[in-house]
């Protein structure tokens, strides 16, 4: 049944996207006509009626982290949606109902019944998943929406770098902030001098979303050295901290 269903989807893909057949009368005989649309649209029909989600709509999401495309459609009794990767040549197709359709496991369909939610999830994002992707609906005429992939990659920065100077005995506080990020980190490691640190028993790490704080207390020269804030899915930070004695010249 799946595999029948299969074929009609791409067949009608094929055939009825971008296109709207519509028959004109020109005396005793008839002929069929092909009209665009400027925004990929099938003219004459109306998004809006099928669709919740705008047209155009643009997702950010960050490298290796998981974007959600929506596709809100309005309850209907026939018809299935599948999502269409439009970039390629010829465009993929990625799912049809709730089945994904490519030997890929990143891409899969989360379904919210209640909300009729076909959103479309790309776990691992990877800069080459960037481009626009169709939602289409197989009513009669076959619909859809186009929703665009920007792709961003999260950069890591630290507070006084490249080089911090503190006295010894005081407290060494080290600030990490994430740049372009979409989601939080699902971790943010710190390294002395090529060690992870995080658990270190006089090391005090705190992650508040985007900002992760490594805080020592009553410092010596021991500390000193190379500290990098290395967040998950980021380029990773990094600050030479020098802890100075009373008799340094700074």
């Amino acid at each position: 049944m799946f595999q029948m269903t299969k074929h009609f989807i791409i067949l009608d893909y094929l055939f009825s996207d971008l296109y709207l057949y519509h028959t004109h009368q020109r005396g005793p005989r008839s002929y069929v006509s092909k009209d665009y649309s400027s925004n990929g649209l099938l003219k004459g029909v109306e998004s809006g009626k099928v669709f919740l989600t705008p047209n155009s709509t643009t997702i950010v999401a960050q490298i290796g982290g998981t974007a959600k495309l929506p596709c809100v459609v309005r309850k209907f009794n026939n018809g299935v949606v599948s999502w269409i990767r439009k970039n390629d040549l010829p465009p993929t197709i990625l799912t049809v109902g709730l089945g994904t359709y490519i030997a890929d496991d990143r891409f899969l369909v989360e379904h919210v019944r209640h909300l009729q939610n076909w959103g479309l999830v790309i776990k691992h994002v990877q800069i080459s998943d960037a481009g626009t992707y169709e939602c289409q609906v197989s009513l009669h005429p076959t619909t859809s929406i186009f929703i665009d992939l920007k792709v961003i990659e999260a950069i890591a920065e630290i507070s006084g770098a490249p080089d911090l100077h503190i006295r010894a005995g005081s407290r060494l506080r080290i600030v990490c902030r994430l740049r372009h990020s979409t989601e939080p980190p699902a971790y943010v490691f710190w390294y002395h001098d090529h060690r992870m640190i995080n658990h270190d028993p006089r090391v005090r790490v705190t992650i508040d979303r985007s900002t992760s704080i490594l805080r020592i207390e009553d410092v010596d020269p021991s500390f000193s050295g190379n500290y990098t804030c290395y967040p998950a899915n980021a380029i990773p930070s990094y600050v030479n901290v020098h802890v100075l004695n009373a008799t340094d010249g700074k």
